[in-house]
């Protein structure tokens, strides 16, 4: 369908997308002190500010995949991008919590552009094998984000102020709208029935097999805020130690890009399945083994884990979607999205061994979806022969 080296061009340019878009989910986090102190602000209202963003990303996930089946996934995907510019630089001028918190959920909107649209672009354009590596690519940008958008935030406000940090963003969104807007084929628009929304939404979450992939989707981004943020609350380290071990963690990452041939190979469930037992394994080890060499090694296969397994259940979802897929891919999103936003206050409440606990009973009752999942899926195969 697409030359090698164009394919290239299309691989390159929505990873870049995917880690910076996602990484003004987290700019605000460690710049919450800064911000309210040059605005003259308590800090509490910054932090509403961060969950008003949260709030509007996720209005923008439900309702912009929907609306690229009617006008196409570029045409959302590079207007997105430049009206993240704009509401971004917005972000940068705020002078009080009224323009922070305006401006704050204008650009959760906007960025959530990206997204859902873009899982259902790589299945709009491209076969198994592509399409795979593209997820893949998009989510490994999105788990690089988690980190590269706080260091990157951090750092700007050490050298020059908060604001620069927004302004460095909105720039790089136009010039991504550049590339992308040269780089990336047209999609057709997927005209639809004009079934009520809630309707479809509602159809989705109910299907047997989706639901509980969004089910495990849920836990997905859950787990890694919580075992991240839980973490950084109870270390008793350094500063440096606790930023090297999120670091490392990140080697895990690697392991998404073999989720094609996995797949390939064994199938989507059993790549799950492989994948909550990594997930699993990890969480008990670090909560028998009190050490910090344990805790890096596992942290590895945690991560290792989380790469494996949002790939796999989103192609699983793209899969049992059929043509609702922007839908089914915008909903899954959210989902994820949910359960990233209760970890903290759940994180709040507990110990850092709690929370490794808890994880541990959530991928496990995850096995048990997947073996209930695969035994319907094999069922559906019976009756189809």
């Amino acid at each position: 369908m697409h030359s090698s080296l164009k394919y290239r061009r299309i691989l390159f340019i929505l990873t870049i997308i995917a880690i910076f878009m996602a990484s003004n989910i987290y700019t605000l986090i460690p710049i919450y002190a800064v911000v309210a102190n040059s605005l003259d602000m308590p800090e509490g209202s910054v932090v509403l500010a961060g969950s008003l963003f949260t709030m509007f990303y996720g209005f923008g996930l439900l309702s912009l995949g929907p609306v690229s089946d009617y006008t196409g996934r570029k045409k959302i995907m590079i207007f997105g991008l430049l009206a993240s510019a704009v509401t971004t630089m917005a972000v940068g001028i705020s002078s009080g919590p009224l323009s922070l918190w305006l401006s704050r959920s204008a650009q959760g909107f906007t960025i959530a552009s990206f997204a859902s649209v873009a899982f259902a672009y790589a299945y709009d354009l491209f076969p198994f094998k592509q399409r795979t590596l593209l997820v893949v690519l998009i989510n490994t940008g999105f788990l690089v984000a988690g980190i590269f958008g706080q260091v990157a935030s951090s750092i700007i406000t050490l050298f020059f102020s908060w604001n620069t940090v927004y302004t460095f963003f909105a720039v790089t969104y136009v010039i991504l709208f550049a590339a992308a807007l040269i780089v990336l084929p047209d999609s057709k628009p997927r005209l639809r029935n004009g079934a009520p929304l809630r309707k479809v939404f509602w159809t989705l979450l109910t299907h047997g097999s989706l639901a509980k992939c969004y089910l495990i989707a849920f836990t997905l981004l859950f787990s890694v805020v919580a075992f991240y943020d839980s973490l950084g609350r109870s270390f008793s380290g350094t500063d440096y130690e606790l930023f090297t071990i999120r670091m490392v963690g990140l080697i895990g990452a690697i392991v998404s890009l073999f989720t094609g041939k996995l797949i390939e190979k064994y199938g989507e469930v059993k790549t799950v399945i492989s994948g909550l037992v990594m997930g699993a394994t990890s969480t008990i080890l670090i909560l028998l083994i009190d050490s910090q060499v344990a805790l890096v090694l596992f942290s590895i296969l945690f991560v290792s884990s989380i790469s494996l397994l949002i790939p796999t259940v989103i192609t699983m979802i793209g899969t049992f979607a059929g043509d609702e897929r922007a839908k089914a891919l915008s909903l899954y999103s959210f989902v994820l999205l949910t359960g990233a936003s209760l970890a903290p206050p759940i994180v709040s409440l507990v110990t850092f061994q709690a929370i490794l606990l808890l994880l541990s009973v959530l991928y496990s009752v995850n096995l048990v979806l997947c073996l209930l999942l695969s035994k319907e899926r094999k069922a559906e195969m019976v009756k189809e022969a």
